[in-house]
């Protein structure tokens, strides 16, 4: 199975959510759970690494991410991934504009995070395995949106902005994902 995270530049939040997912797992789940992470973003520009932010950032988590070098969304790599968590609406439509057939497997992040919060409580995710209960995540995401309170879909570009909103985006990406992989181990 395979989690891909999108933004606009692969420097900030897509970065955080490869980064820090890629630990999360190996820490609540395993390294053998059979889920692999990766990032891209939908601006084209050439390779750049990440915000010195964001590394400094994933480093007072004891993650490394100094070697990061972005990547331009392309339709393969949405054919590639299982999951697309996205963090714009306007993410989710250049990717329906690259390959249509990924919006099925498509989500904005907080609406995913917050789905697996209420699938998790109310048993709508099943299965035996990490993989096994990311699908039933997946396909049961449908049942949980109507029932989510007002949250805000997009998560905020700290790109070029300052430290406490860096500080802000860092929390609620890094929140998310453990309420994610926290839904996975149950």
């Amino acid at each position: 199975m395979h989690v891909m995270f999108v933004c606009t530049g692969n420097q900030c939040r897509s970065v955080i959510g490869e980064y820090y997912m890629r630990g999360a797992i190996g820490y609540w789940l395993g390294q053998d759970a059979g889920i692999s992470v990766s990032s891209a973003g939908t601006m084209v520009y050439p390779p750049h690494p990440a915000d010195p932010k964001v590394v400094a950032l994933l480093r007072s988590n004891g993650i490394d991410a100094s070697g990061h070098r972005s990547t331009v969304l392309t339709a393969d790599l949405m054919n590639a991934a299982d999951l697309v968590l996205c963090f714009e609406q306007k993410h989710l439509q250049k990717m329906a504009a690259l390959n249509p057939s990924a919006a099925r497997k498509a989500f904005l992040f907080s609406q995913f995070a917050y789905s697996c919060a209420y699938m998790s409580a109310n048993a709508l995710i099943s299965g035996d395995t990490p993989v096994s209960r990311l699908a039933s995540a997946i396909d049961n995401i449908p049942l949980a949106l109507p029932f989510l309170p007002q949250i805000p879909a997009e998560t905020e570009d700290p790109h070029g902005k300052s430290d406490e909103v860096f500080h802000s985006v860092y929390a609620h990406i890094t929140g998310g994902i453990n309420t994610i992989v926290k839904a996975l181990k149950q």
